[in-house]
């Protein structure tokens, strides 16, 4: 599946927030190559994703940290966001090219795959039914979720098949830039507080809390 928006350029605010440049602005060399490897991405590179509604009985007990993150939920979906093998190409060229590029191209890469699984769960919330709202995306690796449930993930979603998408011996997605998670159906508004909140610095914020 494609969606809109997907050749939209990242904030690049995003992109330095990636590099750790503080202040979110890049340099002029900075913003020439996060300018240079933008437009390959968008020339040379297809996203697509995919999702399933699920039960949530297989991920029960899984993850504390999960199981308090999907407490008020009885079904969730699972997707997947994948900017594809030709990034993954774009990666390789570009390390050859320069160190200097290759780490903003990885930037560029991982702001817009954001970008991407922002909109790609914001298309799932317009198929829900009233009264059904989308909890924040959690990702194997997140908190004590270990990164051994991706392969029920991937099966679940018939992700190899389907997307292309596997798994290295390590458990590593390939292609590498990108992302699968679930996200719970709620019947709490309250709860769908946006897709960012697993990076957001809001400390108090009661998804970032431990469970209860």
């Amino acid at each position: 599946m494609c969606w809109g928006g997907a050749d939209q350029a990242p904030d690049p605010r995003e992109v330095a927030w990636y590099l750790g440049i503080p202040g979110g602005a890049l340099d002029g060399p900075g913003g020439a190559y996060a300018a240079a490897c933008w437009e390959e991405l968008r020339r040379g590179t297809a996203p697509r994703g995919l999702h399933q509604r699920v039960d949530l009985a297989p991920f029960r007990a899984a993850s504390r940290d999960l199981d308090h993150h999907l407490r008020h939920c009885r079904e969730g979906i699972l997707y997947a966001v994948t900017l594809g093998p030709e990034a993954d190409r774009l990666l390789r060229r570009w390390s050859a090219q320069s160190m200097a590029k290759a780490a903003v191209g990885q930037a560029v890469c991982a702001a817009w795959l954001d970008a991407l699984c922002a909109a790609y769960c914001e298309s799932l919330q317009q198929g829900l039914a009233p009264g059904e709202y989308l909890t924040p995306p959690f990702s194997p690796g997140y908190g004590d979720w270990d990164l051994g449930a991706q392969p029920l993930v991937l099966d679940l979603l018939q992700a190899p098949k389907r997307l292309g998408l596997s798994l290295t011996g390590g458990g590593m997605l390939v292609p590498e830039k990108s992302v699968t998670a679930l996200v719970g159906i709620s019947d709490r508004p309250e709860e769908a507080c946006g897709q960012k909140c697993m990076r957001c610095r809001k400390t108090d914020c009661p998804f970032r809390a431990g469970p209860a």
